[in-house]
């Protein structure tokens, strides 16, 4: 399906006005015919293979067409459309990756979602410091379809805490002091880019058709979701041009089937690290098999932060408060997904008497080629953004 460009850069007056108010609509992104195209198959999807599986279409509820599924025949090119490329990486700062596909359709009934902000320390799709929602109605998103609010400057109700920190934290955001929802009068074809801390809400409709729209979420490249990237596979990085394959970082068919921790301790002037013995004479990072959190989740798969704090702590006896995602590093028929923690107090309370080595040290005993070597220089690196990432059983300590 071919896309149309109009619009190629935004202005100083777009962007302060996407700052200021935590969203941006650009109109007529797409012609009638493509909204058409691609709302025929995402019912198509509905009515076959969408998430939850317990909804058989048209019962009334949400269906959600998301992650690998953008590998379905006339999905893919919304993803790599250069007007929605252009304005994201444009409010970003920065080239971007897609960290979720996601078409979503309500039919006739359902009851709408409550206000809320998608930024979510649990989630691949949630958990970076810099990222924003591109999103493209398939119908017009008004009072009979089912409008999308969104409260002006709700954006700036969470703060980062220490801009110059290692790792982010942000302070608990004050729903008390929500500004007003307005609807922006969505209509087909329109493009509304909405920041991930501002907030939204989505009444329900009147029609007896079904409401559909995309919801693509976009991260800075320099801003990993602390949970972990969403994990496509070859058929969904194949289903982009050539050009638009750089928006999917993380891409195999090699299932995540372990996961490990780099452990930093802050304590002296030079940081040391944990290895413990892989039971061969040799050391690896504290960790192991891991598991998925789906439980709550859905089709947003891919963090490993529950199952790496159990086996740590069985491991350790130490209880990890939040861990931020570094890369997957791949093994002849799977993969292993890595994330860090940064403690000063490690090294001399909780875990004073195990194998603690400077980066040299590493280097030395390792070689700068090593997998924990490269994971340790990545961890370092003064040019990546990252959060906190949370288990999905401590969602109500989100901002802690």
């Amino acid at each position: 399906m071919a896309m149309n460009s109009k619009t190629s850069a935004l202005d100083d007056q777009q962007v302060a006005e996407y700052r200021e108010n935590g969203y941006l609509v650009i109109r007529d992104v797409m012609p009638s015919d493509e909204t058409h195209e691609l709302r025929r198959i995402v019912q198509e999807q509905a009515r076959n293979n969408a998430y939850p599986p317990s909804l058989e279409y048209p019962e009334p509820g949400k269906y959600t067409i998301g992650g690998n599924k953008i590998s379905t025949p006339g999905l893919a090119p919304i993803a790599e459309h250069p007007t929605v490329i252009d304005a994201v990486e444009c409010l970003l700062g920065q080239p971007a990756y897609l960290t979720a596909y996601v078409a979503y359709l309500r039919s006739p009934g359902d009851k709408g979602g409550g206000a809320h902000c998608d930024y979510k320390r649990w989630r691949p799709v949630g958990s970076s410091m810099n990222w924003l929602f591109a999103v493209v109605p398939l119908t017009d998103f008004d009072l009979e379809y089912g409008p999308l609010l969104v409260s002006p400057g709700s954006n700036k109700l969470t703060k980062i805490i220490d801009p110059n920190a290692h790792i982010l934290d942000l302070t608990r955001p004050h729903v008390d002091k929500l500004p007003p929802f307005i609807d922006p009068k969505l209509r087909a074809g329109d493009m509304l880019l909405m920041n991930a801390h501002t907030w939204h809400k989505a009444p329900a409709g009147t029609t007896s058709e079904d409401r559909c729209g995309v919801f693509n979420k976009y991260c800075a490249v320099n801003a990993p979701p602390a949970a972990g990237y969403y994990p496509y596979d070859l058929a969904a990085y194949d289903a982009l041009s050539d050009a638009g394959k750089r928006l999917i970082p993380v891409h195999s068919d090699k299932p995540i089937s372990t996961t490990r921790l780099l452990i930093e301790s802050t304590s002296e002037a030079q940081s040391k690290f944990l290895l413990v013995n892989d039971g061969n004479g040799g050391w690896t990072l504290p960790g192991g098999e891991g598991w998925e959190e789906e439980d709550g989740v859905g089709w947003d798969v891919g963090a490993r932060v529950g199952s790496l704090q159990s086996l740590v702590k069985t491991q350790l006896d130490v209880d990890i408060p939040w861990m931020s995602y570094i890369e997957d590093v791949d093994a002849e028929s799977d993969r292993c997904r890595v994330y860090g923690y940064s403690d000063a107090k490690l090294e001399q309370d909780s875990l004073t008497n195990r194998d603690w080595f400077t980066k040299e040290q590493l280097l030395d005993m390792l070689g700068d080629l090593h997998d924990i070597c490269r994971v340790v220089d990545t961890w370092v690196r003064d040019d990546i953004i990252r959060g906190k990432g949370k288990a999905i059983h401590q969602r109500t300590e989100q901002f802690d």
